[in-house]
């Protein structure tokens, strides 16, 4: 049972972590859209169909699942100034768009997306 046990988890995909932004009242789930993790790679091009409402210039906060190493944040195809502090990527909300976050791990990358909608 036990060498069983060692194979499911040798032959179990890897899976990159997932992340969630963080408003203060809600925790929203960040879709996955690529990433390379463990030497395996996917891209399950899912649709980023939450949404976040933030206040102008409120700060948008990503809590990762793990420490990342870097990260770069565009929102509607425009770069943000990010700030990366072990698991969390900070930018102010500064207009509405797409928010598109490439994050590198030790282990690989991921690419995040959601909707942001500044009011």
């Amino acid at each position: 049972m036990l060498a069983l046990a060692a194979l499911l988890v040798a032959v179990a995909p890897a899976a990159p972590p997932v992340a969630y932004v963080e408003t203060g009242t809600t925790r929203v789930p960040l879709a996955i859209t690529s990433w390379c993790w463990d030497a395996r790679c996917g891209a399950p091009l899912a649709q980023a169909v939450r949404r976040v409402t933030l206040a102008r210039g409120a700060a948008v906060r990503v809590e990762l699942k793990l420490n990342a190493l870097e990260a770069t944040v565009t929102v509607g195809g425009t770069p943000a100034r990010a700030t990366l502090r072990g698991r969390e990527v900070s930018f102010a909300a500064g207009r509405s768009g797409g928010i598109s976050a490439l994050v590198r791990y030790r282990r690989g990358w991921v690419v995040y997306t959601a909707r942001l909608a500044v009011h």
